[in-house]
């Protein structure tokens, strides 16, 4: 049985005693806030306080249930206590959203409920209540069930790999192995797994995607897209920016990886680019795992690596390793990938992880504790509705973090010239990553734009996009697994539309590195002062404290990539 850290709150306006799991005790509250609205200067600071405080007990409730799903999928208490917190709870937070909004909106007591935000506040809660409305709740209810549905598959999927049921998330672990048919063996097992579930994957997707529209038309939306762009935070950037950003991507860092893939082809040895080589290039692997495979001293590199990027990082990174607040260890029915959660109220983040001790493994421990600083910064923050940013800029935050242990990665890789080579693949790999990014990202405007609810229809468009942006993949003799390839991420389904946000992100990591050669430890203040704002400032404003530039223009996008692909030609020169 997986231990959480003990539940800690410091209420001031709810009583220490409120059990946020019982439906009579949230619903009294909620009550009691949409029948006494503020009447004086503080009233209004106490109405806004007990908001504050039952959505941090409830957000407390809700993440340590997904936790612990994630945790232990087949504990049938996790699923049944969830299924109970949302049928009670979380529905009538949901049917109250657009009540206690517009009574925020409308008080004249409003400014004195919170300190100074610059109108942000008022800004986002008036996007947002366009689209509020009481009738969606039975379908948000509902995707969060499908939701677990495909959760619970990923978490208990095993594929026949050289033999033995081996489960999914393990098997794909080993399509970064240095050997060729290993590689093989793990891509056919994973996809045949994957093409054996092809009816029911696709089944679940169609049920989300016809329940997202049908949010759309009830909240009045012109699209799906208008809706989860507002439900995201997206007010700084558009659908037509992403398409700008998109073919910035297409016309500078697709001939860049173009460029290289001729090269990685000579490393490889093979005469064509299969799918199972792609992010394999055997003159710049390491000739060892990270830490070699050992997840225990995986933990303590970790530590020394965050340790010299910054002396308070390393205090952190202990402190909630003493807490048991990092579990990245293997076990049945523990969730694949990897995350980290926020809980508010005990106030410490808890990054999961389910590793087999690969290549990426390393650099995925850097990247969720990256989300950890951000996620300490935020909770110093009161005021929860400037606490938690737009997933881009949480993205730079770990993403950063990535970038910033370059000086220190010989703690991974401790054999001469591995650092060196775990670089470079990290740096094509990054380079790499936007084509599959922007792929990524045009299939889920165009299959919910023109409501692609065919399945057929949803591959067809996966396989023109990947012609478009990956021309140099030879699918030759798995053409049936390529259109399948939608299906490879986990977030179409759990998290329509978040995948631009990393590309994004990476833009701003990339630029966060080429300062740190410049002045490494001023590169570490501005990170640092960029995560401590929270989401008190916009998404450019984020970017510009932490003294990077937001622009999605091929000439920005070009130079970017080609500081990544400077490295790759320094590596070799």
């Amino acid at each position: 049985m997986t231990t959480l850290p003990a539940h800690q709150s410091k209420r001031i306006y709810l009583s220490s005693h409120l059990n946020a799991e019982d439906a009579s005790q949230v619903c009294a509250i909620l009550d009691d806030l949409q029948n006494h609205p503020p009447w004086d200067f503080e009233s209004a600071a106490r109405w806004y306080g007990t908001f504050v405080e039952l959505s941090d007990a409830t957000n407390e409730v809700q993440t340590r249930l997904d936790l612990l799903f994630s945790l232990e999928s087949n504990e049938p208490n996790h699923a049944q206590r969830t299924a109970e917190f949302e049928r009670n709870i979380l529905s009538k937070l949901m049917s109250c959203r657009a009540a206690l909004m517009d009574i925020y909106l409308n008080s004249p007591w409003r400014t004195s409920m919170h300190s100074d935000d610059s109108g942000k506040i008022i800004h986002e809660v008036l996007a947002r209540r366009k689209f509020a409305s009481d009738h969606l709740t039975p379908l948000q209810i509902e995707e969060n069930q499908l939701i677990r549905e495909f959760k619970t598959f990923s978490a208990s999927a095993t594929c026949l790999y050289f033999g033995r049921q081996i489960p999914l998330g393990v098997v794909i672990g080993k399509l970064n192995d240095p050997r060729s048919e290993i590689r093989k063996e793990a891509f056919v097992s994973h996809w045949k797994r994957i093409k054996e579930s092809k009816e029911w994957l696709e089944d679940l997707f169609t049920r989300l995607l016809k329940n997202r529209l049908s949010q759309a038309k009830v909240a009045g939306a012109a699209s799906y897209t208008e809706l989860i762009f507002t439900d995201l935070g997206r007010f700084d950037y558009t659908a037509k920016d992403c398409q700008v950003f998109r073919e910035s991507i297409l016309k500078a860092i697709v001939p860049l990886v173009s460029n290289l893939q001729s090269r990685q082809l000579l490393s490889l040895g093979t005469p064509t680019l299969q799918p199972w080589d792609s992010n394999i290039w055997p003159r710049m692997t390491p000739s060892e795992l990270p830490c070699q495979g050992d997840l225990q001293e995986m933990l303590e590199a970790g530590s020394r690596i965050i340790g010299k990027i910054h002396s308070g990082f390393g205090t952190f990174y202990n402190q909630l390793r003493e807490r048991s607040c990092i579990d990245i260890f293997p076990r049945n029915m523990k969730a694949p990938g990897a995350f980290c959660v926020v809980l508010p109220e005990t106030g410490t983040p808890f990054i999961f992880g389910n590793f087999s001790g690969n290549f990426r493994d390393a650099f995925t421990l850097l990247h969720e504790f990256g989300h950890a600083l951000h996620g300490s910064a935020a909770l110093q923050i009161k005021n929860v509705l400037v606490r938690h940013p737009g997933l881009e800029f949480c993205e730079v935050a770990s993403m950063g973090l990535e970038f910033l242990a370059h000086p220190h990665l010989n703690e991974f890789w401790p054999r001469s010239g591995d650092a060196q080579k775990a670089w470079a693949l990290h740096c094509f790999n990054a380079l790499q990553f936007w084509p599959f990014m922007a792929m990524l990202d045009e299939w889920q405007h165009v299959v919910y734009s023109e409501e692609l609810v065919e399945a057929s229809d949803r591959s067809v468009l996966w396989k023109e996009l990947s012609n478009k942006y990956r021309p140099n993949i030879d699918w030759s003799g798995v053409e049936d697994f390529e259109e399948l390839g939608w299906l490879s991420r986990p977030h179409p389904m759990t998290s329509p539309f978040y995948y631009i946000d990393y590309g994004i992100a990476q833009l701003g990591a990339v630029q966060l590195w080429a300062a740190s050669r410049e002045n490494y430890p001023r590169a570490v203040e501005d990170y640092i002062r960029g995560l401590s704002l929270g989401a008190q400032r916009n998404l450019p404003q984020l970017f510009e404290a932490s003294g990077l530039r937001f622009d999605f223009s091929s000439a920005w996008v070009e130079k970017m990539g080609r500081v990544l692909s400077a490295e790759i030609e320094d590596f070799f020169f």
